[in-house]
């Protein structure tokens, strides 16, 4: 009897917590009531920086036409990498903002077992075949590694995670593109552990993510 109890007490504070959540609590139309309580229960400041810049070129109005250029009409469809809208051309920016609004970034979870910097960029020297050895040692350079989201798309492996990365000049202490006009390096990888506690591995991204602004103004000068 008392169990019952407790259990009709509990669903009827629930009940009562979401009908406040439902009338103070402001819900965009692509966001559930759910999703909008976890943001206020697990979002950290720079969780919420990220929200509010990709909620603001959602509700931009669209680019013209006319600024669609052919390097982009080329484009392909499946180019899942983050752009910075921030140094974006109107073309690229407008293009981003309807990425953004395909990917459903809400449904995302964030990774709570995830490489850290150390780990991630032993795994993109190895996946890079050393590329990475020089640029580090000598260019004074370390990967940065950002927030990353559960990948389901394991491929056999124990678990597997996206995440958006950076190189960080020690001396200038600011972050940079990849030195020399080298393209080998992307700005997001997957990382993944083939068994529980073994170490980290990255390939290529996999996943849509959105940009990492707050991995960005972490890491910048200014």
């Amino acid at each position: 009897m008392k169990k019952t109890l407790k259990i009709i007490v509990s669903v009827i504070i629930l009940s009562g917590i979401f009908l406040v959540a439902a009338n103070f609590i402001k819900v965009s139309p692509n966001e559930s009531l759910l999703y909008k309580i976890q943001q206020y229960v697990t979002y950290s400041k720079a969780d919420w920086e990220n929200y509010e810049i990709n909620q603001k070129l959602l509700a931009e109005k669209p680019v013209p036409a006319n600024y669609v250029t052919e390097v982009v009409q080329a484009q392909q469809e499946d180019d899942i990498y983050p752009v910075d809208t921030n140094f974006a051309t109107p073309a690229v920016k407008a293009q981003e903002i309807e990425k953004i609004k395909k990917a459903k970034f809400e449904n995302l979870i964030v990774a709570k077992n995830k490489p850290d910097d150390e780990d991630s960029q032993s795994a993109l020297i190895r996946f890079t075949r050393d590329q990475l050895t020089d640029v580090i040692i000598n260019q004074k350079l370390n990967i940065k590694v950002g927030k990353c989201y559960v990948n389901s798309n394991t491929e056999g492996n124990f678990n597997c995670v996206s995440c958006m990365i950076l190189l960080y000049n020690r001396d200038k202490k600011d972050w940079q593109e990849a030195p020399d006009g080298k393209n080998f390096l992307k700005n997001s990888y997957d990382f993944y552990q083939t068994s529980e506690g073994s170490r980290w591995e990255a390939k290529d991204l996999s996943m849509q993510i959105p940009f990492d602004y707050a991995l960005r103004k972490k890491y910048s000068a200014q």
